[in-house]
């Protein structure tokens, strides 16, 4: 066994679908499942089980499952220690990112980072946060970037805080937006939780859900047409933030900014390696000379 085969597995496994696994590896589906059975016939056993909802493990499976993944890590530790022994900055950096700071913040960080180290091999995975938390709790990554104060099993450092706001096409007093259409949106459950403490708190009964989409994104591009309101964090307003709409920032009842933060975690075995504690301090570095929120968009209604 070597590491594609190693990679191929781990990879089925988590796609947890043979076609999606095959798109992934860029193989076709023949010659992945020829790439499965050699390896059940080397190991002398099943490994896999092919269900109506995709693939499950068997025991044995499992068993190989665990095994590919510590020796992709050992791997990967091997070369990264071989890179900082000679003292160039150069190896995998493997990181997970919720998916607004990975749509609005990642891509100029990871390019700017990597115009200044080239050698470094940068692999991503985005997904909703406490999905990003699961993903460096089980190893899967070096360096994450989660939002909403999950607990990690590593060290966390406060990057930015936005504000929620208030989107809307037409400035009304918070008060009468129970009577205009409200358009949910799938997300975190973190931020779902903010956005029905703040209507209980301010409405008598939950707003009136008009739409119910499957993106901030698309959320956003409603209220830009007009067909009602919603709360999104300042990061997810995106192209939306400076034309064509209202934002307000959410207030708690004392007045202050209800807010959403983003932390990089890390743990220390990882901090030790060269390549991470570059990005690390890069990351630190960009953060304070980054402004992410800028007030002067905030329009607040005024009786």
């Amino acid at each position: 066994m070597d590491d594609r085969e190693w990679q191929t597995f781990v990879t089925v496994v988590d796609e947890g679908n043979i076609t999606r696994a095959a798109e992934k590896l860029f193989l076709s589906q023949p010659a992945l499942s020829y790439r499965l059975r050699h390896m059940e016939k080397a190991l002398g056993h099943s490994l896999l089980l092919r269900t109506a909802e995709g693939i499950a493990l068997t025991a044995q499976g499992e068993i190989f499952y665990d095994y590919c993944k510590r020796m992709m890590q050992d791997q990967e530790a091997l070369e990264n220690a071989m890179n900082s022994a000679s003292g160039k900055i150069q190896g995998t950096l493997k990181i997970a990112s919720s998916i607004n700071f990975a749509d609005y913040e990642l891509p100029a960080l990871l390019r700017s980072f990597r115009e200044l180290y080239p050698d470094v091999h940068i692999q991503v995975k985005t997904a909703f946060s406490h999905q990003v938390v699961k993903m460096f709790n089980t190893g899967d990554c070096m360096v994450a970037f989660a939002r909403g104060g999950y607990d990690v099993s590593g060290k966390s450092e406060l990057l930015l805080e936005e504000p929620y706001c208030l989107v809307y096409k037409e400035l009304v007093p918070p008060e009468s937006l129970e009577k205009v259409p409200f358009i949910k949106y799938q997300t975190d459950a973190s931020v779902a939780n903010i956005i029905e403490t703040w209507c209980a708190e301010h409405f008598e009964e939950p707003p009136s859900v008009a739409m119910d989409v499957n993106s901030m994104s698309t959320c956003r591009h409603f209220v830009r047409a007009g067909l009602g309101w919603s709360i999104l964090t300042y990061m997810g307003l995106g192209s939306c933030k400076d034309r064509d709409i209202y934002v307000s920032p959410l207030r708690s009842k004392d007045g202050t900014y209800i807010t959403r933060d983003t932390n990089m975690v890390y743990t220390k075995d990882t901090e030790n390696l060269v390549v991470v504690k570059t990005f690390i301090e890069y990351v630190r570095d960009y953060y304070k000379k980054h402004t992410v929120v800028d007030d002067s968009i905030f329009r607040e209604y005024k009786a």
